[in-house]
């Protein structure tokens, strides 16, 4: 995609020229009349905090029936790994899952997909993998068994409780993270502006959002549609720019509760997806000054939206050294879990569980960093799971875990 800059004096909106091979982003498309009040249905489906309806949400992903199940090998003597349960783990836990798998190395080969009964994982009929994995509503996992496994959040958000001054703010933030912040913001000045006006939102989502997505996640990327980031979110939010020069660089679409005390990050991008925003510190002072502003506003919270528990994922890492902690979402996700099954004791398996440690929850919903180990695989501390009022890691060695697991393994026909 062609770069086009168009300089602006601070607070004005950008032109809207579309790049090439891109429609027209000024010219509006027919619409269909009841588009508004559809994507606010699904914004709402997805996202409402009302605990009726958050109920009912539950209900519905927690109906008996069959239930989809996925097989995903890997190359040689990689991990196969098995999911079963909300469609949306697909995209969720599962390509998660395979992208964490190809950093050891390991491809993904082609899935296989199948249909089980609930009532089969419960009495241990489970296909043939080293790793199964469940995702389901809380209340559905009491059914299948327990032992050998790791029960983590589906979702976390990561929260920053805003204090009421710059300096207490600055002191949330990493030492590390704050200098690079005012090395880069010296040298490029810029500056945080609010534009909620439609063309401003057309811009963002054409000209950062979706490229950003694209270049940056590409078949992995999950987002909202323009409809409901301009029917939903922005009518109930804000758009705030990152401008470098007079540039728009960067932005964020926001989303407020409904007391207005929590500001929500929803989508985000940078200019034309480039790289060049990430090399210079853009993307990240888009959440400084996100912060900053909050501040001056006496915004009390600031939730940078969710994450998979995992503690090695680059948005968990990121955003826990701006102070964030993480807390249960408000909405569905509060009562979703993740079940992790390792089925065999093999080096792979081993390797996997060691790279990848997570935030695991009990039933209480407290939350503790877990990390694997044995003799001859160091826990990966490295990957901190420091964050505020966070329990101190749990180290957990996989003789115990594995030999547990050996005990205990489910046959056809068992009841758990």
């Amino acid at each position: 995609m062609t770069k086009q800059e168009t300089p602006l004096p601070t607070g004005r909106a950008p032109s809207l020229t579309a790049p090439t091979g891109m429609a027209d982003a000024t010219r509006p498309a027919q619409r269909h009349p009841l588009a508004p009040a559809k994507a606010r249905f699904a914004y709402w489906w997805n996202n409402t905090p009302a605990p009726g309806w958050r109920t009912i949400r539950s209900r519905a992903d927690s109906l008996p029936g069959n239930v989809p199940v996925i097989v995903s090998p890997a190359g040689q003597d990689g991990v196969t790994i098995g999911y079963a349960g909300l469609p949306v783990g697909r995209t969720n836990i599962l390509q998660l899952l395979e992208h964490q798998r190809t950093q050891l190395g390991w491809a993904t080969a082609r899935r296989t997909e199948a249909t089980v009964r609930w009532s089969d994982l419960a009495a241990g009929d489970w296909p043939d993998t080293d790793l199964f994995v469940v995702g389901a509503e809380e209340r559905t996992l009491r059914r299948l068994p327990e032992h050998g496994s790791v029960t983590a959040p589906f979702r976390l958000h990561l929260v920053v409780d805003v204090p009421p001054s710059q300096e207490e703010l600055a002191r949330l933030i990493s030492k590390r993270e704050r200098g690079q912040f005012r090395r880069d913001q010296r040298e490029h000045q810029w500056v945080l502006e609010e534009d909620s006006s439609a063309e401003a939102l057309t811009f963002f989502y054409h000209r950062m959002h979706s490229p950003t997505m694209r270049n940056r996640h590409g078949e992995r990327s999950r987002t909202e549609t323009l409809d409901v980031a301009r029917h939903a979110v922005l009518r109930h939010g804000t758009l705030f720019f990152l401008s470098h020069a007079g540039t728009r660089v960067a932005g964020v679409l926001c989303h407020w509760s409904k007391d207005r005390r929590t500001l929500t990050t929803r989508l985000l991008g940078v200019l034309d997806g480039l790289d060049e925003h990430y090399d210079t510190g853009a993307f990240k002072a888009l959440y400084h000054h996100l912060l900053r502003w909050a501040c001056e506003q006496r915004v009390a919270r600031v939730d940078l939206f969710g994450t998979e528990a995992f503690i090695g994922k680059g948005i968990f890492q990121w955003k826990r050294k701006l102070g964030a902690r993480p807390e249960w979402p408000s909405n569905h996700f509060a009562t979703k879990r993740v079940r992790i099954y390792p089925r065999r004791d093999t080096p792979a398996v081993r390797d996997f569980l060691v790279a990848n440690p997570l935030v695991r929850t009990d039933a209480a919903g407290r939350l503790t960093p877990v990390y694997y180990t044995d003799d001859d695989r160091p826990p990966r501390l490295g990957l901190s799971a420091r964050c505020p009022g966070l329990a101190e890691p749990e180290i957990v060695h996989l003789d115990t875990l594995l030999d547990s697991l050996r005990r205990h393994e489910p046959s056809p026909g068992a009841q758990p």
